[in-house]
């Protein structure tokens, strides 16, 4: 059960190198860290090997000092078969919450304001 927890943290690289890039702004580049402080997944339909499957991330919410990210995995017919949510909040290097960056902030409200505008 826990293997859905990996993927979603994949989806999640996957997502910051879209909205990132794939050089600089890794977590050796930054001034503060993203720690997970709420993670949840639903279990809706079983995957067994050799099942193949898609997980994608999303931004769902930005907050303050923290961000929700969505995801999901489908099987290749396209049934949702997990759907899940990460909260991470943004800590200094002596692991006190604080606001994100306003250019992280900025970035991650595009994506979010992306997937609402194709919801709406």
């Amino acid at each position: 059960y826990t293997a859905a927890l990996r993927y979603f943290e994949i989806a999640e690289h996957g997502l910051m190198r879209v909205l990132f890039g794939g050089i600089g702004g890794g977590p050796n580049s930054r001034s503060f860290s993203m720690p997970r402080v709420h993670v949840e997944a639903d279990y809706k339909l079983a995957l067994r090997y050799p099942d193949e499957f898609t997980c994608a991330a999303r931004v769902e919410k930005v907050g303050n000092s923290s961000v929700t990210y969505g995801f999901e995995i489908r099987n290749l017919a396209g049934e949702l078969a997990i759907v899940g949510r990460i909260v991470a909040v943004a800590t200094d290097p002596a692991g006190g919450k604080l606001a994100l960056p306003e250019s992280f902030r900025a970035a991650l409200e595009r994506a979010a304001g992306a997937l609402r505008d194709r919801a709406g």
